[in-house]
């Protein structure tokens, strides 16, 4: 049996699921979520809206995917695109947003963690 090496996994991965448009879509989502903190969840997450206002100013940038696969439930794989919230004084990260994809590539669910 032939093994696939990670770059060819990738290449695929890339191709069957039209990376780079997804990406840029899940770049925008992220944006516009940021642009309305002060109706969604962030308004839980952050209380003052001063900080809410402040992620504007912040970088988004793509950072990895991670591939879920071999779930102990035996569920289908599924996958996360994971961007990073760029404090533009410091140059680091200080949030990272994840938003997760089923098999078929639609959104299952979403993640906003301090880093």
């Amino acid at each position: 049996m032939s093994m696939m090496s990670m770059k060819d996994i990738q290449d695929a991965f890339n191709t069957n699921y039209g990376f780079d448009n997804l990406k840029e879509k899940s770049r925008e989502y992220i944006k516009n979520i940021v642009a309305d903190s002060e109706n969604n969840f962030l308004a839980e997450v952050f209380e003052d809206s001063s900080k809410r206002h402040e992620l504007n100013n912040f970088v988004i940038e793509y950072s990895k995917t991670y591939l879920i696969i071999n779930k102990c439930l035996g569920e289908n794989p599924s996958f996360r695109i994971v961007f990073d919230f760029i404090n533009p004084d410091s140059g680091y990260s200080e949030y990272a947003y994840e938003i997760e994809y089923n098999i078929l590539g639609e959104f299952l669910d979403e993640f906003f963690l301090k880093v």
